[in-house]
């Protein structure tokens, strides 16, 4: 019989014991694999971002009374550089609630690049009057519109990373309450920046609360087979 040798895994890392931070990547280099996994499948999204069949421009009147407000884009872009740093932070000192976060965040992705092909929309631009902007905010708008085509917008990605990123928050035990509450809040910022820029329109939004929280049970048996298959082998 095949002799079975545990491997201790190393507990989290401390800026205080030398080599502490190489041998913790070193043996959870999965994890990392992981991490580039997930936002290797947002680009599948963007093969997608075009027309495909029918496509519905879900807007109505209310979008109209939302406001074009071109600085909301800093608000906007700082979705991804925030869930990097998060995920790097659970990574560090919390390995669980990382594999969580990124597992139920792709599939949240995974279920909205399912719907795309079938219920393809299409968001509504004040194009001339972005590209009539003369500052930072408004040029900075119409790169976006430029490098973002306005298809695939039911559901949001933005929102369903939110919603996911709002409830994984609450289960880090190292955040202080403030920062739990800092992070909740400016996600929701995020979210309704979504159509103060109008990548979005106002029916995109609740799409994407949905399926953001449905995203959060049904990752749970992923992430138990990810932990039990994976890393139990990774220690054989």
């Amino acid at each position: 019989m095949q002799e079975i040798r545990r491997v201790e895994k190393p507990s989290t890392p401390s800026f205080k014991v030398k080599g502490s931070y190489l041998r913790y990547c070193r043996h959870f280099w999965r994890d990392a694999v992981l991490i580039a996994v997930f936002f290797a499948s947002m680009w599948v999204m963007e093969l997608m971002n075009r027309p495909f069949g029918t496509v519905r421009d879900l807007s109505i009147p209310f979008d109209q009374v939302i406001p074009l407000m071109p600085w909301t884009i800093v608000i906007y872009m700082s979705w991804a550089p925030l869930i990097i740093a998060l995920a790097v932070v659970y990574f560090l000192y919390d390995r669980h609630l990382m594999r969580r976060y990124l597992i139920t965040l792709g599939i949240g992705q995974l279920m909205a690049n399912v719907t795309f092909p079938f219920f393809q929309t299409m968001i509504p631009r004040p194009y001339e009057e972005v590209f009539a902007g003369t500052d930072i905010f408004s040029k900075m708008l119409a790169i976006v519109y430029r490098v973002d085509n306005h298809y695939c917008g039911f559901p949001s990605i933005h929102v369903i990373n939110c919603v996911i990123t709002m409830v994984m928050i609450w289960f880090f035990r190292e955040a202080k309450l403030w920062v739990k509450l800092l992070v909740t809040i400016y996600f929701g910022f995020i979210a309704i920046s979504t159509v103060t820029t109008k990548q979005h329109v106002v029916l995109d939004i609740p799409g994407g609360i949905v399926y953001g929280l449905l995203a959060i049970p049904l990752s749970i048996p992923v992430i138990r087979l990810y932990e039990k298959k994976v890393l139990t082998e990774s220690t054989l």
